[in-house]
């Protein structure tokens, strides 16, 4: 199912294109912005610098992380390199999931390196906590590629791929906060609205719960089950990529 040489070629591609390089580049100058904004802080220089750092760097990876998925997707259609390999004794699936493997692989490459950097800025406050933010960015990070490896392949336009997949992860960062006001009783839980916003926390990522930043501070709560996060990592990435393979098998060159 997997193909080591397509996962050497993703990584070829990724030098190439001088991703981590980038990304390392982005990573320390954002540790470092949130290293001097923390020392303008007149209290909790630490916590602030330890959170600001955290949210940033989250974002930018997830974001460079996501476009370099789908333009490496759309360029390898438009370069008519799926056909190559398609002539080469490779199975489509074996492409789908060798392309999930090695992105996976970047993800948790990055998410090392954000946590390191995350270390870095306060490095009094390190603890469990620090560990579990890791561990989840990553899973969101690996929900996050899959997303916009089958966006990348539905869609034949990188920007409407790449927006349709940042679309998705801004809704599962909000989905907690739209669910509260459903639960509320500021609107009318048995509303149209409200039935249709619970049908869609259904299928869309909770990333809500993955990589709290209160974590950096507070630590982690008892009543919080990492194991959880890892099922719906695992569940949703391969719910899309079951989605891309079905795409990609239909698709006549």
């Amino acid at each position: 199912m997997f193909s080591a040489p397509l996962v050497k070629y993703v990584f070829k591609a990724a030098l190439r294109d001088k991703l981590m390089l980038s990304l390392a580049i982005v990573l320390i100058v954002g540790a470092s912005l949130a290293t001097f904004l923390g020392s303008a802080a007149i209290v909790e220089k630490s916590q602030f610098t330890v959170i600001f750092a955290g949210a940033s760097l989250r974002i930018v990876s997830i974001l460079g992380l996501v476009l370099f998925v789908v333009f490496f997707i759309r360029r390898a259609f438009e370069s008519k390199e799926i056909e190559y390999l398609l002539s080469r004794p490779v199975g489509r699936l074996s492409i789908i999931f060798s392309f999930a493997l090695a992105f996976s692989l970047l993800c948790i490459l990055l998410g090392v390196g954000v946590g390191v950097c995350v270390y870095a800025v306060s490095p009094q406050l390190f603890g469990y906590g620090h560990i579990l933010w890791v561990g989840s960015i990553i899973v969101e990070a690996v929900i996050m590629v899959n997303i916009a490896l089958f966006f990348s392949m539905y869609i034949s336009s990188a920007s409407s791929a790449a927006m349709s997949t940042l679309g998705v992860y801004v809704l599962g960062r909000l989905m907690g906060q739209l669910l509260g006001i459903v639960d509320s009783e500021i609107v009318d839980s048995h509303g149209i609205y409200s039935m249709a916003m619970q049908m869609v926390s259904v299928i869309t990522p909770r990333l809500d719960l993955l990589g709290q930043s209160s974590w950096l501070i507070y630590g982690v709560q008892d009543n919080y089950n990492f194991v959880y996060a890892l099922c719906q990592g695992a569940i949703y990435s391969l719910f899309v990529l079951l989605a891309a393979c079905f795409d990609f098998v239909r698709r006549e060159f």
